[in-house]
């Protein structure tokens, strides 16, 4: 900045009002006689404190004071999935997730997290998850009011296997083939 110009405080105009440049942490600013003498005096005064009122109502509460009702929401969001007859889980080929249930010889069966339309996959692809327990379709109570949809296994429908030839399968396999979407 060869031409000092305005002052950049108060407008002062040229060197009849003493501006010159100044340069402070890496910036070049004009300043005029009056400003410069108006800024060595020393720092502004500090602002009065606003005072806290006695009472904070309708301030946001601190975590301090939400600490035990958050540690009470983590305890029974705990206890909901303990007492969840699966376990859910991503699959370690294709990142979906699997919920995975008691079967009906003593092993656990991966199920696909997703329900199909009964009556649009084979018989023996079909599983219904009854008192907390995976079985396929034709063991399951023909009464119930759940008959019309069904689980998969999980495998049929893993897309690091071959697509099933059955419609609907291939579409739910085709589908997994998407990486998962994060819930939220």
């Amino acid at each position: 900045m060869s031409d000092p110009g305005r002052c950049a405080f108060c407008g002062a105009d040229g060197e009849d009002a003493g501006v010159q440049v100044q340069e402070r942490l890496g910036v070049e600013v004009a300043v005029c006689a009056r400003c410069r003498e108006r800024f060595a005096t020393g720092a502004a005064a500090r602002p009065a404190p606003v005072p806290v009122p006695p009472d904070a109502q309708g301030l946001p509460p601190t975590l301090g004071q939400q600490s035990s009702a958050v540690l009470d929401l983590v305890r029974s969001l705990h206890r909901r999935a303990a007492q969840r007859p699966y376990v859910e889980e991503d699959c370690e080929r294709c990142g979906h997730v699997v919920h995975r249930y008691p079967g009906p010889d003593g092993g656990t069966v991966a199920l696909a997290k997703e329900s199909v339309l009964a009556a649009t996959v084979p018989d023996d692809e079909r599983w219904r998850v009854v008192d907390g327990r995976a079985v396929p379709a034709p063991e399951a109570d023909p009464d119930d009011e759940d008959s019309v949809g069904a689980r998969v296994r999980h495998d049929v429908v893993c897309p690091a296997n071959p697509a099933p030839a059955n419609a609907r399968l291939a579409r739910m396999w085709d589908a997994h083939r998407r990486p998962p979407q994060p819930e939220f």
